[in-house]
């Protein structure tokens, strides 16, 4: 959309629909065979032209003589096929018309070995492909080109590679013995054209880590890199000035050479580590330093922690299953946001009161930030707190994201512990797992006759959350099935929020991105919207929204 904005003139609204309507037809058909992309890009291309020429030939002060903008080129351009005539007859050549940069912005999208038989399209995209900036080489595990002849044409690209300068080299491939020297030639070449942004990605790897040469940490022109299963062990001084994104995954690291990344990274603004192991301490000092996130994180030895000290970092996520150690947070006193949606198993009870332990540590460490999100495993290891450690720190939180099943065996209790502790809530963000945990069907008769346990526990420790009821105005959940069954403790929790907080502006029940949006019926979510319209409210201008994926359904 912006390359064809910067080509095409905008004058209303019309324009720019026209401009999307293009850009996502042909996002449609991008995978397309070779004769189908041309006629797509013919039809484009087409009124591309002809709305650039109806703008140019609107220009209060066009000059005629001026080169391409004459009477008689904007006659010769103008002489377009009409709207109901098939384009697929026409002999004009709309396709070699387009724009170099529009040109080269498609093959961005698309692999190399795909970019070069774009060359069937038009007489003028022949060659174009070797003035291509975006490399994009990729081996699919079931190809048919052999691991040498994917060398062999990796080696002839590039050797007919005219581009003075290299945006992108991407490589995802499985990796063999025979990778090592030529990944190190290919890495060459790209940083030898002033790269800006590479990611390799290595599969299969039975010998050895590969080791990532010394000229990478030497390239000054990168700002983007993401590396998958290499050895990460710096040796040398790294030297990247403009580097803003770093990812790293399944890699072997230590404190000396992440320590040595990071001051030779001064402009980094965003830090990823995924399934690594070896480092013990993230220490970043850069005030451009803003969002690290670190997943599945492999701790080593019986005593294993991960220390984090960024004091300019606005944002920290720290997710998957990172069993076996510890996270400590020692200065990240600019958070703004943060997320506690890691696993680590509870397998012993003599490790229970340590996970808890575990996630009240980080929540003193975090109750500076406003918006929050806690998944499952820290739900249950906060209702596993003994009576005597049930308060959390303060926290200042303004918008809580809960991910897990509000129905889990004590979840209850840690989400009031929570809410006891969040007096300046305004929104809240609930995601269900949807498990049903009894066999009470869902409907106005049963509801009518029966009082959930869930509300006799809302009511109960109503007292202690009651300053957090007096912020929240928007509550939203999103669930992740159809089960009515499993609407039993999150509609206790709902009816309890809409009879008790006091400037409640609305409930959203949003079914929109369900996993089972295909398959189930907007009934029982009406049902349920129905049960909470009829419950008593607190706010007047309370609202129950309902969004369900059906096209024509309106919101309740």
């Amino acid at each position: 959309m912006e390359t064809l904005k910067r080509h095409i003139p905008v004058s209303g609204p019309e324009d720019l629909r026209e401009i999307n309507r293009f850009a996502l037809k042909f996002e449609g058909n991008f995978y397309a065979s070779a004769t189908s992309q041309s006629y797509y890009l013919r039809e484009i291309s087409s009124k591309m032209l002809k709305m650039w020429i109806e703008s140019q030939s609107t220009l209060p002060n066009a000059p005629s003589n001026s080169v391409g903008n004459s009477s008689e080129d904007l006659g010769k351009r103008a002489r377009l096929p009409p709207s109901n005539q098939d384009e697929r007859q026409n002999s004009v050549d709309y396709i070699s018309q387009l724009p170099d940069a529009i040109i080269l912005h498609i093959f961005s999208f698309m692999t190399t070995k795909d970019a070069i038989k774009t060359s069937v399209l038009s007489k003028r995209w022949r060659s174009t492909w070797t003035s291509n900036q975006y490399m994009n080489f990729s081996l699919p595990v079931h190809s048919s080109l052999k691991f040498k002849s994917f060398i062999t044409f990796v080696d002839s690209v590039l050797l007919r590679c005219t581009a003075i300068k290299a945006k992108r080299f991407l490589f995802d491939a499985p990796c063999y013995a025979l990778i090592q020297s030529s990944l190190d030639r290919w890495l060459q070449f790209a940083i030898e054209h002033g790269v800006e942004e590479v990611s390799v990605n290595l599969r299969y790897w039975r010998y050895k880590d590969f080791l990532l040469p010394r000229i990478l940490f030497c390239c000054t022109t990168l700002v983007h890199l993401r590396v998958s299963k290499c050895c990460f062990w710096v040796f040398s001084t790294v030297n990247w000035c403009f580097l803003k994104t770093l990812r790293i995954d399944y890699a072997k690291l230590n404190d000396d050479g992440m320590m040595r990344v990071l001051s030779g990274s001064p402009v980094l603004e965003f830090l990823e580590l995924k399934s690594c192991e070896g480092v013990k301490h993230i220490m970043v000092e850069s005030k451009s330093f803003r969002e690290l996130v670190i997943d599945s994180h492999k701790f080593c030895g019986q005593v294993s922690m991960l220390k984090i000290s960024a004091p300019h970092l606005l944002k920290l996520r720290l997710l998957g299953n990172s069993r076996g150690g510890e996270f400590r947070l020692d200065e990240v006193s600019s958070l703004i946001e943060a997320e506690l949606n890691f696993n680590m198993e509870i397998c012993a009870l003599d490790k229970v009161k340590a996970h808890a332990d575990l996630v009240k540590g980080l929540l003193k460490r975090l109750h500076h930030v406003t918006e929050l999100v806690m998944g499952s495993w820290c739900l249950q290891a906060l209702s596993l707190m003994e009576a005597r450690d049930m308060f959390l720190p303060s926290l200042k939180c303004q918008h809580l994201i809960l991910l897990g099943a509000a129905g889990h065996e004590g979840v209850p209790e840690a989400i009031a512990k929570i809410f006891e502790s969040t007096q300046l809530l305004e929104k809240l963000f609930l995601q269900t797992s949807c498990t049903p945990n009894s066999a009470i069907e869902l409907n106005a008769d049963s509801v009518g006759r029966r009082v959930f346990a869930g509300e006799e526990f809302w009511n109960f420790v109503k007292w202690r959350i009651y300053q957090c009821l007096m912020h929240l105005r928007h509550v939203e959940i999103v669930d992740c099935g159809a089960n009515l069954l499993a609407w039993e403790p999150v509609l206790s929790l709902l009816k309890f929020l809409l009879q008790n907080a006091l400037w409640l502006d609305k409930i959203v029940i949003n079914s929109t991105n369900s996993k089972s949006s295909q398959a189930f019926e907007p009934s029982p979510r009406l049902e349920v919207a129905r049960i909470l319209l009829s419950h008593p409210k607190c706010s007047p201008r309370a609202k129950v929204i309902l969004r369900y994926p059906f096209q024509g359904c309106p919101s309740v």
